[in-house]
């Protein structure tokens, strides 16, 4: 049963919070190392013109490819 943190000592305070701190720190440097990946990358976001041809592209060629499946 988890104890609330009106009934931790504060040994245990210190515990959970220095486990959250680790979390912390943990998720800001993959935070970090996704920005550096992003930089990298150079990516350049589409329009919505351009977002819906890519869609309609990747739908057709689902399309085709399930019915290359269908054939064989």
């Amino acid at each position: 049963m988890k104890k609330s943190t009106t009934q931790m000592t504060k040994a245990e305070l210190f515990t959970v919070l220095k486990e959250k701190d680790d979390v912390i720190a943990n998720l800001n440097a993959r935070v970090d190392e996704l920005e550096k990946m992003a930089i990298e990358s150079r990516a350049i976001p589409m329009d919505a013109d351009g977002s819906r041809l890519l869609t309609i592209m990747n739908q057709r060629i689902k399309a085709l490819e399930e019915k290359l499946e269908n054939e064989q």
